[in-house]
């Protein structure tokens, strides 16, 4: 065992008062799918903005994040600071839309916009993203912690230990969120952000401690590209270079942050416009946060152990855990881990639940209630929690979590990208031309996953050119044909006048989801202090610096 008895009681008193959290919010029974699955549309900005970070910040980022940032370097977090300008993007275009669309879930406003073909294909993509990306991805984590910390990967009987750990994480975060819903995720988001956050900074305080402070920071080592470890700069030939990051991590934070439904949900629970838009500032201010709490520590991790053999990335995390933080506060870093696993879990499952029963179950059975749309929901949670667990063992195939996230989002992003920036921004786009659209981005998505992780498809993958070669690089060039697809076909295919309606349709009245005039002083005084604060740590992280 790696921890001692005073740490093992502080997760587990962690465990037990986090699932009666979510037990106590849920002890007034929801009536109804909406109320469920929207949060009643009551959610106000501080707690929604945690919602949205607690459900980006999870086990991916601990786990696989930070094993990013202990191979590459600081230029992991790179994807936090993707991230927070999409929550700007999210902010600023998205959420009046969706707000003035009365949306139940984001697939919804593709049938709106264009078809229910369309919302169809959304949908799938979603969940797809979700079950893969989200809750099958922190159940793998959450094992993974669990047996490396409990030194139940050295036991005999490790692989059977393995999936129970996996059961119980899964058992854990199922159980109050299939009986409180959205509002007991975001509540119980709500103080896992602040665990998982205040773990983080002890961590980095500590690890930089047993560096020897600040000063071994600045004259650390450097990767073995020459690049500094503490520099978000890299060439455009490297993997996470200045290209990819700009091109390729891009079209995925706009998909991620602004279309799926794990983060769009919480944004639709808010009271009105002026809470969504903070919200979504909020979780862009705990973003650039997250780069000195995740990546930052992965990097301390490089240096602490560049001599040791013994660790593997996607537990560099852990092992920096147990290597520097004292008796009781390793207890409460490690809850904090918990918490970002949990908190993937919850989201993932409720914002799946969501999409099953409005975008599947609901259009099966057009005239059923609310309150047989709530029973089945759950029903549907149950189901894909179960679906999940099956799935999450063979996530150990990839060489890294992060590199499996990167190749799940990668290539399901490109075609769903294009259509909603389409629909919002081009009137002239067209229903057929968003069909096809996501139909070949689907194809060819699907084709490149194989391409780039395939073992038997290694020799041809070897033929690209050295540029395709990278997920990052390969996912924008999808981007372009897709783009050219919707311009072709909305041009030369044919505009309807169902086109034309359903173009007008999402230019909602400038008098609908208004803010007031102190609202809106106080929306931009956010939005100004988070641009600023972007800016700055951007260039702590530069060749100026580092």
């Amino acid at each position: 065992m790696k921890i001692n008895a005073l740490d093992s009681s502080i997760i587990l008193v962690y465990f037990i008062a986090i699932i009666g959290l979510g037990l106590f919010i849920s002890r007034r029974q929801a009536k109804g799918g909406r109320e469920f699955f929207l949060a009643g549309n009551a959610m106000r900005w501080p707690f929604i903005g945690a919602s949205l970070f607690a459900t980006n910040i999870s086990s991916q980022q601990f786990v696989g994040q930070a094993g990013l940032a202990f191979a590459v370097g600081i230029i992991a977090g790179g994807f936090q600071i993707i991230g927070a300008v999409c929550f700007i993007f999210l902010a600023a275009f998205f959420i009046r839309i969706y707000m003035g669309l009365k949306l139940a879930t984001s697939p919804e406003f593709f049938e709106k916009r264009y078809s229910g073909r369309c919302r169809t294909i959304v949908s799938f993509i979603n969940l797809m993203m979700i079950v893969l990306g989200n809750i099958a991805a922190a159940l793998y984590a959450g094992a993974l912690v669990l047996t490396h910390l409990l030194g139940w990967d050295q036991l005999p009987n490790a692989e059977l230990l393995y999936w129970f750990s996996i059961f119980l994480i899964g058992t854990a975060a199922g159980t109050y969120t299939l009986m409180g819903g959205l509002k007991a995720v975001i509540y119980c988001d709500f103080v896992q952000m602040i665990v998982l956050m205040l773990g983080g900074a002890l961590l980095l305080f500590f690890g930089i401690q047993e560096l020897g402070g600040l000063d071994a920071i600045f004259a650390s080592k450097e990767a073995g590209t020459g690049e500094s470890m503490w520099s978000l700069y890299r060439p455009s030939d490297h993997s996470f270079g200045w290209l990819p990051m700009l091109t390729g991590a891009f079209v995925l934070g706009v998909h991620g942050h602004c279309t799926d439904q794990d983060y769009v949900q919480r944004a639709l629970s808010a009271g009105n416009l002026y809470h969504a838009k903070m919200g979504a500032i909020f979780a862009g201010f705990l973003k650039v946060l997250a780069l000195f709490f995740i990546a930052a520590p992965g990097v301390v991790a490089s240096q602490l152990f560049i001599d040791s053999g013994d660790v593997i990335r996607d537990t560099a995390y852990v092992s920096l855990l147990t290597e520097v933080m004292p008796t009781g506060l390793l207890g409460l870093c490690l809850a904090g881990l918990l918490a970002a696993i949990m908190s993937s879990v919850d989201s993932g499952l409720c914002a799946c639940g969501s999409l099953l029963t409005y975008d599947f179950f609901a259009k099966i059975k057009k005239n059923a209630s609310e309150k047989e749309l709530l029973k089945n929901g759950r029903i549907i949670m149950v189901v894909l929690l179960l679906v999940c667990m099956i799935i999450a063992p063979f996530i150990r195939n990839f060489k890294g979590l992060f590199d499996y996230l990167l190749a799940v989002w990668a290539f399901l992003a490109p075609g769903v990208f294009v259509t909603v920036l389409f629909g919002l921004f081009y009137k002239k786009s067209t229903e057929k031309a968003a069909f096809w659209t996501l139909v070949i981005g689907c194809v060819l998505g699907f084709g490149a996953f194989c391409l780039l992780n395939l073992p038997a498809l290694a020799d041809l993958k070897a033929t690209l050119p050295h540029h395709f070669q990278n997920k990052l690089n390969l996912s924008p060039f999808i981007v372009l044909i897709c783009i050219g697809a919707m311009l072709a076909i909305s041009n030369f295919g044919g505009r309807t006048q169902q086109d034309v309606a359903k173009a007008e349709l999402i230019a909602i009245p400038e008098n609908e989801l208004t803010m007031t005039a102190e609202e809106t002083k106080k929306y931009h005084r956010f939005l100004k202090g988070l641009l600023v604060f972007l800016a700055a740590v951007v260039l702590f992280f530069s060749p100026l610096v580092f």
